[in-house]
């Protein structure tokens, strides 16, 4: 068995499709089919078999699978490590959701690389209802996520806190108060965050906990959005408090929720044997900042 043969599997396993494999693989499906052929004789095993779906994977194709994709992102941090030890600059993939940028701007996160040379930064970002749980199966190193969303073969570390706040007007009625609950907002017309595809929102959920449903006119990805219906059309916005004590728009007055709806963020890395020095020292550089907070 050999880390080519592995990379097929993966690829067969991920497209349910030897032909859509072939043609990432930039091969032929017959050449394909040979090493998975191969890979199951050494094995003594069948790894996939044919469904109106395509190639399904065995018992045995979702356990060599798991494997197979450990031992492909150790290999990938074997190469970093060894660039970066022979003075060629490596690389570290992160990803950030928009939200965690008003507490870890970008600039902050690309001067890691001016801090530690060697390693370069490719930074994405994405909405925060965004879902993540593909692209660090595949590409990414390590990520600022709000919440443990469930993402296979990776951990979680809690590096900041924050909460559910609601946002208003400073002629609104509400505008007067320090702290309100989520009942005080049963006959309010609120614009809420979208939530991600099979996702559920907090605020709703902690709404019908207290016996009524909010009426929602309007579901928001940009900040911008919220706060220009807050001062125009008087509506509530359920925000986040690191993200609102970061903008501090005078014309809005910020409200604390006696029900705790955390918000937290989280610095996520992919499951290994052995960290990344890459990963490691990116952690560091980042803990070190929301120290500050």
């Amino acid at each position: 068995m050999n880390t080519e043969a592995l990379e097929y599997f993966i690829k067969v396993y991920e497209k349910n499709s030897v032909t859509a494999a072939a043609k990432d693989l930039f091969i032929t499906p017959q050449g394909v089919s040979k090493t998975i052929r191969q890979l199951e004789m050494e094995l003594e095993a069948e790894l996939f078999y044919r469904s109106s779906r395509g190639m399904e994977a065995t018992k045995a194709g979702e356990l060599l699978y798991a494997r197979a994709k450990h031992i492909h992102y150790l290999i990938e941090d074997i190469k970093k490590e060894i660039s970066i030890i022979s003075g060629k600059k490596g690389s570290l993939n992160v990803v950030i959701t928009y939200s965690i940028t008003s507490i870890l701007p970008v600039d902050f996160l690309y001067d890691f690389s001016k801090q530690y040379p060697d390693i370069q930064i490719k930074l994405k970002e994405y909405p925060d209802e965004y879902p993540l749980t593909q692209i660090f199966q595949e590409e990414v190193d390590v990520g600022l996520v709000i919440g443990t969303e469930e993402i296979e073969n990776c951990e979680f570390e809690l590096i900041a806190e924050g909460q559910v706040v609601v946002v208003v007007s400073n002629s609104h009625p509400l505008a007067g108060k320090q702290e309100i609950s989520v009942t005080d907002l049963d006959n309010e017309t609120l614009v809420i965050k979208t939530a991600g595809e099979g996702k559920e929102n907090g605020f709703i959920e902690k709404c019908l906990e207290q016996g009524f449903s909010p009426h929602v006119m309007h579901e928001f990805g940009n900040i911008i959005s919220a706060h220009r219906l807050c001062e125009r059309n008087g509506a509530v916005a359920v925000s986040i408090d690191f993200v609102e004590e970061s903008l501090k728009n005078d014309n809005l007055k910020l409200i604390r929720l006696k029900e705790k709806i955390p918000q937290d963020i989280y610095l996520v890395s992919r499951k290994r044997g052995i960290q990344s020095k890459a990963v490691a020292l990116f952690q560091r550089y980042v803990k070190d900042r929301c120290k500050s907070f």
